[in-house]
């Protein structure tokens, strides 16, 4: 059995002049029993941060959780002025179809 390779997206939001430095970062894996594991890791740039972790059945249900996760950070220029923008992203691009995320 062929294991799906592992999506990871790194987002950060950064405006000096309204002192935002935050970062977002969504993986999803497989892990040993064929669970897809979703984490979410939150917070200033360069600290730690809050994780939070999320569980699907699935392939479908994963992009599902990994996009509803994501379209909330599509809101941060309404929300806090400043729009989140794509630092890393590894694995399929199609992961996150449809989102409109620019490119740091």
């Amino acid at each position: 059995m062929t294991r799906p390779l592992p999506f990871a997206i790194s987002l950060e939001a950064v405006s000096p002049e309204r002192r935002h430095f935050r970062a977002y970062e969504v993986s999803a894996a497989v892990d040993l029993f064929g669970t897809w594991c979703i984490d979410v890791r939150f917070g200033p740039i360069g600290q730690r941060g809050r994780l939070l972790r999320h569980a699907a059945s699935d392939r479908a249900e994963a992009r599902q959780t990994v996009q509803t996760v994501l379209r909330r950070r599509l809101g941060a220029p309404r929300r806090i002025g400043v729009p989140y923008r794509i630092v890393e992203l590894i694995g399929d691009p199609a992961w996150i179809e449809g989102l409109a995320f620019e490119r740091r």
